[in-house]
C-alpha cells in the first residue's frame, strides 16, 4: 500500500479524519484527495477511503481495496467494498495495511524475532506441510490436516480465506529467517472447554529445528498476539495424555493443567496472558 485516497464528501468526524492522515503520513504514506478515477498511481498500490457509490464502481472494476464510509442517513446499501464505516476513530494505519493486504490476498506478517518469521499461511505452504506431516510420528498425537491431492488442496485455500478474513487469526506458518526455511506452524484457533468458547493454542515444528528454541520462540510470539492484539486474557492447550513431549514443553513454558480434561480425555492446559505473565 503506497497511496491512501480519500474522497469524502460527508463533512463529519474531520478530526478523526486529520488524525488518520497525519499518521498515513507519518508511515511514508502518500495521500490523495480526488475522486478514484483521476487518481493516477498504479492501482493495486492504492487503498480507498470514500462515501461516494461512483468510486466503489470503479474500485470493483479495476481491482482496488476500498473502505466505504456510510454517512448518516444513507438509505442505499453497498456491497463489493472491503469494509464499510460509520466513523474512523477505529482506524489506524495498520489496519488499512490490513485490509489492503486481504483485498489482494498478501500473508499478514504476525511477527519476526532474529531468527524466525510468523505469517499468514499461502497456498505455496502446502508442499512444505505436507512434508512436514509425513515425518515419522507427526500424527501420533494429531489429527490429519488431509492436505493430500486437489481436495486437501481446495481445504486449505478454504481455510487461509475463510478463518484469517473473519477471525484475522488462525495457524499460520513459520519460518526460519535466515534460511527461509519453513519450519513449522504455529497459531491460534477456536476452541471449547466445558461448554465456553477458548483460544486454543496450536503448535508443531519439524524434527530438523526442534531443541533449537524454535518452538518456545514461536509460542511466545503467539501469545503476545493474543494479549496485545486480539486482547485475550488466557489461551489453552489440548494435549493427548501419551503425548510427553508436548507435556514437557507446555509446562516448562509456564502453562497449568486444568483439573477437569477436554473431549475424550484430552489434557486441558491454560496460561494467563495478563501483562507480565508472557
Amino acid at each position: 500500500m503506497k497511496t491512501v485516497v480519500f474522497h469524502l464528501q460527508a463533512k463529519t468526524c474531520e478530526k478523526d479524519i486529520s488524525k488518520l492522515k497525519e499518521e498515513i503520513l507519518s508511515y511514508n504514506i502518500r495521500i490523495e484527495e480526488k475522486e478514484l478515477s483521476k487518481v493516477k498511481e498504479e492501482k493495486d498500490s492504492i487503498l480507498a477511503i470514500t462515501d461516494q457509490f461512483s468510486d466503489v464502481d470503479y474500485a470493483k472494476e479495476h481491482n482496488i481495496a476500498v473502505i466505504f464510509y456510510e454517512t448518516p442517513g444513507t438509505n442505499r446499501s453497498v456491497s463489493g467494498v472491503d469494509m464499510v464505516v460509520q466513523g474512523f476513530e477505529e482506524l489506524n494505519v495498520e489496519y488499512l495495511q490490513l485490509i489492503y493486504m486481504r483485498h489482494h490476498g498478501l500473508p499478514w506478517i504476525i511477527a519476526k524475532t532474529d531468527r524466525i518469521c510468523i505469517r499468514e499461511s499461502v497456498e505455496g505452504d502446502l508442499t512444505a506441510f505436507r512434508k512436514l506431516y509425513q515425518e515419522e510420528g507427526m500424527l501420533d498425537y494429531l489429527p490429519n490436516p488431509e492436505f493430500e491431492g486437489e481436495e486437501g488442496r481446495e481445504n486449505f485455500r478454504h481455510y487461509i480465506r475463510s478463518m484469517y478474513r473473519f477471525y484475522n487469526y488462525g495457524i499460520w506458518t513459520v519460518l526460519e529467517r535466515k534460511s527461509g526455511a519453513i519450519i513449522g506452524r504455529v497459531g491460534i484457533e477456536n476452541g471449547e472447554y466445558q461448554g465456553e468458547s477458548v483460544l486454543e493454542l496450536g503448535y508443531l515444528i519439524g524434527k530438523d529445528w526442534r531443541r533449537q528454541g524454535f518452538a518456545r520462540e514461536a509460542v511466545s510470539m503467539t501469545e503476545r498476539f493474543a494479549a496485545e492484539v486480539l486482547q485475550a486474557d488466557s489461551l489453552h492447550a489440548f494435549i493427548h495424555p501419551q503425548n510427553e513431549s508436548s507435556i514437557a514443553f507446555i509446562k516448562a513454558i509456564g502453562y497449568e493443567k486444568l483439573e477437569l480434561p477436554g473431549e475424550d480425555g484430552v489434557l486441558v492446559w491454560q496460561k494467563n496472558l495478563q501483562k507480565g505473565r508472557i
